[in-house]
């Protein structure tokens, strides 16, 4: 098994970030009283070139609970390419947000999503807009891994802990780097 500290000195780990949005229900209130108002995300994502690597992943994180509407992939010009892996295998539907050449990765209405997808993908675009934090880093590299061609898992966790399993399963598949995300919103 493959622990955080070792990941990171071998460069799979990019991040772990603590992005807070505070909407108009948190405006003029305290730190104490916002934390009461904000509902918390969790997410582990990877970054995979290969759509087998990302097919195979996929199937080890249901084997292990973390499936349905909890997974999502982002790609750009290959997003057809892991339809048709996802669609040609035996792990289950999952969705693909095709991200367009500006690097907008909001998913189509139609497509079906839970809270937690929605939520993450409105905050890479909004992160995407801002310079100079760590988060819109984290976002505009994961962009031009997309623009570059890979194909980026999203997995929701229920919680801290799953974030944590989700990682390690992850961190055995064959992809790049993990990254780890809480929203707070």
């Amino acid at each position: 098994m493959i622990d955080a500290a070792t990941a990171e000195a071998h460069g799979r780990v990019r991040s772990v970030q603590l992005l807070s949005l505070r909407d108009h229900r948190c405006a003029g209130l305290g730190i104490d009283e916002m934390a009461d108002e904000l509902k918390r995300y969790w997410f582990v994502a990877a970054v995979f070139r290969e759509p087998h690597d990302l097919v195979s992943t996929i199937a080890q994180l249901r084997a292990n609970g973390i499936a349905g509407k909890r997974l999502l992939i982002v790609a750009n010009h290959r997003a057809e390419d892991a339809r048709k892996a996802v669609g040609g295998s035996d792990v289950g539907p999952v969705p693909v947000v095709a991200a367009r050449a500006d690097g907008d990765m909001t998913a189509e209405p139609s497509l079906t999503l839970s809270a937690e997808l929605r939520a993450l993908l409105e905050v890479m675009s909004v992160g995407g807009a801002r310079t100079g934090d760590s988060q819109s880093q984290v976002y505009a590299q994961l962009r031009r891994d997309v623009a570059d061609g890979a194909l980026i898992l999203i997995a929701s966790a229920a919680d801290p802990d799953q974030q944590l399993f989700g990682a390690r399963i992850l961190l055995r598949g064959n992809c790049e780097c993990v990254l780890t995300h809480e929203i707070a919103a």
